[in-house]
């Protein structure tokens, strides 16, 4: 045993720091054998995927050799709140234990922090977006007084969706760099500058994809080296990695350009008819969306493979020429312009890649049955109509090996963890093939899968109730609902819905409002920000909240507050989609079975986030009550249910019941 294990071990021990200094630590096997399997990869410079059931500490296991190492780490979340909470209580509580000093340093995107020079043009020049964003204002200046990080998050009272936000942050198309006169003391430069002298930066999936994409180009890096790189929830990478290997293109992107050209032109450069100029690039977008919806007969809130729509190329050859034209023209007329500031300057530049964009992409649009191949990857080029936008994207159908270009120079530890990893194999053992391929990783990658240290036969029940029609039937969402109501009364309430799409959710959400009186209260997604919504639910006794995918995961919600999750059906993704349907025919056509390999396994990690829902602690108990009888009539059904946890399984109402009125008594 190395020095670092032996000290993991000493820590972790019943007797160790973590449990001397910590309420309610317990030193759990599992939990330090993640941190062993950590530091072996650390010290031999290799990867390694690690599965840890709910419960296992892995925050911990992953935290405490990076600690004890004094390796510069990178760990890279799900999202901004985990971010935040690795930041402000884990870490601490670790350091603390261990009598270690730790340099730590949260770095997020760029559009999350405030922009001196933009907000200070945008007092001084009068360049508010409403009429009432003086009010709302006010609130972001009295912040950056006070604030040390400008951390957009931190300020109260403005929405998310504000049009304040685009012109007190910047983006990498209109920042001025090093020319701004705030450069030094820049809320940006100032995070960057914190994560490269760190030993410890938290990032969260997104801004590590911007990285991993820069060194996949050879263009440089937003994240300093590091010799260890965590990836938590690492379920979620591949999805958030395929936007940022994906060419796109939308009008919502001309929108933006148009709206910041348009006033930065009025207010420095008054020669010009910026209206007219701009409008133009509107009535070409126009145009672009009449030809999709109007000329191709396209609906709306639809996707399409663009080899498959008849007539394409023809429909989008003038629209696309008249864009072309406007964009060229307010870049020669930008281009004119660029000598009396940097913000025009920039623009100037940021209008003659949109030329060169917009050019590209109609060559591409008049050769749309070409298929791209990228390192032997097929891509397809798809749209997504609405009412107000048509996004153009070109993506490719694995990104595996952008993963693994993007690794290939990095000598350094990686570690992927999440609770949902795996699948299972027909003798019962993980089985992270999916996982492995979607990352590019090499298949005989050191693996690790660690159950829960929950008792799930005695604490949870998996209840299929008798009776229920198909989940594709016009009356599957009143019958699911009649047949969990009596034990939404015997709960009162304390139950989420989890909902597989819109729809149902809506379908569902009106069944339970007809039953519901005074002594329920219904929170359904869309109702308030989701936030908010949770809040609700837990200061209620008696709420019962149904959502849709946003709730099936990230939701920690503790305690006698949830006692049912009820699933409607499983959550197989839209495989009729362009881009799913192209990666099936890709699998098939490589001699792979794409239900097996592909929708199965994207549905089961799904699933299990779900299903994580229920059980959050030792002290937690409740049912899940699933609603698809799939899972019993199909031969895949058997999968399913193995990579589910380990609860007792019944379809007997009477039990469930029971286990309910008194889970004791119930085992």
């Amino acid at each position: 045993m190395t020095d670092l294990q032996e000290a993991i071990s000493q820590v972790f021990a019943p007797d160790g720091a973590l449990t001397k200094t910590i309420d309610g630590f317990q030193s759990r096997a599992s939990q330090v054998e993640f941190s062993l399997a950590v530091a072996n990869a650390l010290e031999n410079r290799q990867s390694v995927v690690v599965e840890a059931g709910t419960g296992t500490g892995k925050t911990f296991a992953y935290l405490v050799p990076a600690l004890l190492s004094g390796s510069k780490t990178i760990v890279s979340t799900a999202s901004k709140t985990l971010q935040d909470q690795l930041f402000k209580k884990d870490i601490g509580l670790i350091c603390n234990a261990l009598g270690l000093m730790a340099d730590v340093a949260v770095l997020k995107g760029r559009n999350n922090y405030l922009c001196k020079m933009r907000l200070e043009n945008l007092q001084s020049l009068g360049m508010l977006p409403e009429k009432d964003s003086y009010v709302r204002l006010k609130k972001i200046i009295d912040y950056e007084r006070m604030s040390e990080v400008g951390d957009i998050n931190e300020i109260v009272g403005v929405p998310d969706n504000d049009p304040l936000w685009p012109w007190v942050t910047s983006t990498k198309d209109n920042c001025t760099g090093s020319k701004c006169p705030h450069f030094e003391d820049c809320y940006v430069t100032q995070a960057r500058r914190r994560a490269k002298e760190a030993d410890v930066v938290i990032v969260n999936h997104h801004l590590f994809m911007a990285d991993l994409s820069l060194k996949d180009e050879s263009l440089g890096e937003i994240l300093p080296s590091a010799d260890l790189v965590i990836v938590d929830e690492a379920h979620k990478l591949a999805d958030v990695g395929m936007d940022y290997f994906s060419n796109m293109f939308s009008l919502w992107e001309l929108k933006d350009f148009c709206d910041e050209g348009r006033i930065l032109g009025r207010v420095w450069v008054k020669s010009v008819d910026w209206d007219k100029e701009f409008a133009a690039v509107r009535e070409a977008s126009l145009g672009i969306l009449e030809a999709v919806h109007d000329s191709l007969g396209l609906d709306y809130d639809t996707e399409h493979n663009i080899a498959d729509i008849e007539g394409f190329a023809e429909a989008m050859d003038a629209p696309m020429k008249a864009l072309t034209a406007a964009v060229g023209r307010i870049a020669e007329d930008f281009a004119q312009v660029q000598n009396v500031n940097d913000e025009l300057a920039l623009f100037a530049q940021r209008a003659l890649e949109l030329y060169v964009n917009v050019q590209a992409w109609d060559r591409v649009f008049k050769e749309a049955s070409k298929v791209k191949i990228v390192n032997d990857v097929p891509s397809v080029l798809w749209l997504r109509l609405t009412e107000q936008n048509v996004t153009f994207s070109n993506t490719p159908l694995s990104v595996s090996g952008h993963f693994r270009k993007a690794r290939s120079d990095m000598n350094n530890a990686w570690v992927y963890t999440s609770a949902t990893i795996s699948t299972k194999k027909g003798d019962g053992r993980a089985d992270f093939s999916y996982f492995l391929d979607q990352l590019g990783l090499d298949p005989e990658t050191e693996t690790h899968s660690w159950q829960s240290p929950f008792d799930y036969n005695y604490q949870a029940r998996f209840y299929l109730p008798n009776d229920l029609p198909g989940v594709f039937s016009p009356d599957f969402s009143e019958a699911l609902v009649e047949a969990t109501w009596p034990l939404l009364q015997k709960t009162q309430g304390r139950a989420f819905f989890l909902c597989t799409s819109y729809r149902s959710m809506e379908s569902i959400a009106e069944c339970l409002r007809a039953r519901m009186g005074a002594n329920f209260t219904l929170c359904v997604q869309g109702e308030s920000a989701k936030t908010e919504l949770l809040e609700r639910f837990k200061s209620a006794d008696n709420a019962v909240l149904v959502g849709s995918m946003s709730f099936w995961e990230g939701v920690d919600i503790k305690g006698e507050s949830l006692q049912l999750v009820i699933i409607d059906k499983m959550p197989f993704a839209q495989f009729d989609t362009p881009l799913a349907r192209a990666r099936s025919d890709w699998l098939k056509s490589r001699g792979k079975n794409a239900f097996m390999q592909y929708q199965l396994p994207e549905m089961i990690t799904m699933l299990r986030q779900g299903v994580g829902r229920l059980i959050r602690s030792e002290r937690d108990f409740g049912v899940v009550v699933f609603g698809d009888n799939r899972i019993v009539e199909k031969s895949y059904g058997r999968i399913v249910m193995d990579s589910l946890p380990p609860m007792i399984r019944t379809r007997d109402f009477g039990r469930v019941y029971s286990f309910l009125d008194n889970p004791d008594e119930a085992y």
